[in-house]
């Protein structure tokens, strides 16, 4: 009877056992299937989303091929003599170059697609026969392109389409009148910039037209209308590319600017070539920090900042004005200030600390103090290092008998054998070291200071700290 009992006891201890083995297994099977369904619905999701994108793309992306070509056939079909383009500004029309009666821009709207179609009209002066740059071609309107281009959407480069087309005058070749107007975009190192915007507006002329450089960086358009009057400088040029800080002509000084400009505007002769030049280059950010030595931020210092790319001189000449104004701001509260999409060149950085900080140095070290040198597509960026002259310190400089020129390189020991300390820094561009390198600051007392440079006699001193930044500036003797 005894084992009967025993034996039905573990027989039901297992039994429960495995029961609850069962039921664990089951949740665990649960919760791995709901993952993989997870996983497997998102995926699904995300395929049809992507699938029905790339079905709404191809079906616009045909529509657009139809709107081009529908638009090209009615191109082809109008007089040569009114093939170009206009557009409403201000509620009056302006126009290409060559003028004419075709949109430069317009929009279609058919279903939920709204297409937009611009249309660009140019004169080309075929080499075949000469050209005008070089003076072997006196009419140099040979025939004239077209390009369309159909975008919708987001208008990127996934969403356009082109088409290009050339149109050629009726019976023998004849002057279209005006002169012939030549645009070199060029940037920082002399190279052409390829696919850059040209806008022209002639505020004589009605001229309002945008222009694309090829991959010369060159806009030619022969036949622009000649200004009026004659010499009048009235063509104003603005150049822009994703990327690059652009540029823009200017009427010169006697007329109404308060400078003489660089880039000024054009004036266009009539059977003449008119050249023009100008020079833009990829942008770059300017990104300012200020820290102490030791690293940490220091909030909210002011400063001001002036340069970059230079519009034009002063009258008279001294001074220029840059296309980056004077500005007086301050860094944020965790001691950075960025500058976005600014232009190549050089700029003054102006600080003005508030007590107890002073300006220490640039990190990393500018070639000439407190000037950034910026170049073209290339970020910049610059930490002006504060010292704060109300803990115990000392900034040393070493300077050489001969001029009082800073020591760069030279070895600076300072020491306390009481006080155990004993550290040795390297002089910096200016000829300086900073006691402490890191924080605590230091302990009130007597240094030694041991400094040793190549070229130049050891030389052993000492400076006492108190409780804020001590000065001392050291003079070496030439061997």
């Amino acid at each position: 009877m005894f084992s009967f009992h025993n034996v039905s006891f573990v027989t039901l201890t297992s039994k429960k056992g495995m029961r609850n083995t069962r039921s664990g297994f089951t949740l665990i099977e649960a919760l791995v299937l709901l993952f993989i369904f997870s996983v497997v619905s998102v995926t699904f999701f995300q395929t049809y989303t992507i699938g029905t994108r790339l079905i709404l793309d191809s079906k616009n992306r045909l529509g657009a091929t139809a709107f081009a070509n529908q638009k090209m056939e009615i191109i082809r079909s109008i007089d040569y003599d009114t093939l170009g383009t206009k557009h409403m500004d201000g509620g009056v029309w302006v126009y290409g170059v060559p003028a004419g009666d075709l949109l430069q821009e317009e929009d279609v709207t058919t279903g939920a697609t709204t297409y937009h179609i611009e249309t660009f009209v140019q004169y080309i002066d075929d080499p075949f026969d000469g050209t005008a740059g070089l003076g072997t071609d006196a009419i140099p309107n040979d025939y004239k392109r077209v390009r369309l281009t159909v975008s919708w959407g987001d208008r990127s480069s996934a969403r356009t389409v082109g088409l290009i087309s050339t149109v050629s005058p009726n019976g023998i070749e004849t002057s279209a009148g005006g002169g012939v107007l030549t645009i070199n975009i060029l940037d920082a190192g002399g190279a052409g910039v390829t696919g850059a915007n040209v806008h022209i507006v002639g505020s004589s002329t009605s001229i309002n037209t945008n222009a694309t450089t090829d991959s010369t960086g060159n806009v030619t358009l022969p036949g622009t209308p000649a200004s009026t009057p004659l010499g009048s400088q009235d063509y104003t040029i603005s150049v822009s590319k994703s990327g690059y800080y652009g540029a823009t002509t200017l009427l010169p000084y006697a007329v109404s600017e308060t400078y003489d400009p660089v880039d000024e505007d054009m004036s266009v002769v009539a059977d003449a070539l008119n050249p023009i030049t100008i020079v833009m280059d990829r942008a770059s950010d300017i990104i300012l920090h200020t820290k102490d030595p030791f690293g940490t931020a220091i909030p909210n210092v002011n400063f001001s900042l002036v340069g970059g790319r230079i519009l034009g001189n002063s009258v008279p000449p001294g001074t220029f004005t840059y296309g980056f104004p004077l500005q007086n701001t301050q860094t944020d509260g965790s001691g950075n200030k960025t500058f976005a999409n600014e232009s190549y060149g050089q700029y003054t950085l102006t600080n003005s600390p508030v007590a107890p900080y002073e300006f220490f140095k640039f990190d990393p070290p500018e070639t000439v103090a407190g000037v950034l040198n910026v170049a073209p597509g290339v970020n910049k960026e610059t930490t002006m290092v504060f010292i704060d002259t109300s803990i115990a310190s000392a900034k040393i400089q070493v300077t050489n008998n001969t001029d009082g020129a800073p020591i760069v390189g030279a070895s600076v020991k300072l020491s306390n054998t009481i006080l155990g300390y004993d550290v040795t820094l390297t002089t910096d561009e200016n000829g300086f070291v900073y006691f402490p390198s890191a924080l605590p600051a230091l302990t009130p007392d007597t240094y030694t200071i041991d400094i040793t440079a190549p070229g130049f006699a050891d030389k052993t001193d000492t400076i006492t700290i108190g409780t804020s930044l001590v000065r001392k500036t050291i003079t070496l003797e030439s061997n």
